[in-house]
């Protein structure tokens, strides 16, 4: 039978290979979540009974935003400016379409980054109401940063009612 020595507090000592794996699988949720996440901005507008759908990737170029028209009363448009790793800038504008006249925008802000993690629409924006002068319409919408499809995000976007 093995005694310890008066220097050794145990009598076994873990081989350098058992140390280097327990470290391995401590660090490496760590170090996952140090990378970052590409995400995408999607945004529901609600009008009337009708629900569309926003999605818009972050690139260098505003003039290739997305835009979502709801025929003849409004439209949003989305320049997220920066890569989807890292999103430096987001701009969201709404527009009232009218009959005879050229669009005429009703509310523009501009978010700046860094964003927190969201999980859900509206967590970005909250839920916008923005109004019409003409006839007295109304529009809703709200968007969130998540996480682009395919990279083990879910695809399914929650959304409140």
């Amino acid at each position: 039978m093995h005694t310890p020595r008066p220097s050794q507090p145990f009598a076994w000592r873990l081989p350098r290979w058992a140390l280097s794996l327990a470290l391995v699988s401590v660090m490496a949720p760590v170090m996952a979540q140090t990378q970052p996440l590409a995400r995408e901005l999607v945004c529901q507008m609600r009008y009337a009974s009708e629900t569309f759908a926003l999605r818009q990737a972050a690139g260098p170029d505003p003039y290739a935003a997305a835009t979502v028209d709801v025929p003849g009363r409004f439209r949003l448009r989305a320049v997220v400016l920066g890569t989807p790793e890292h999103i430096e800038h987001i701009t969201l504008s709404t527009y009232e379409l009218g009959e005879d006249a050229s669009p005429l925008i009703l509310q523009q802000v501009r978010l700046s980054g860094p964003f927190a993690p969201q999980q859900a629409i509206p967590d970005l924006t909250g839920w916008q109401h923005v109004y019409a002068s003409y006839l007295g319409r109304e529009m809703r919408f709200g968007c969130a940063l998540l996480p682009v499809a395919g990279q083990g995000a879910e695809t399914a976007v929650q959304v409140p009612r």
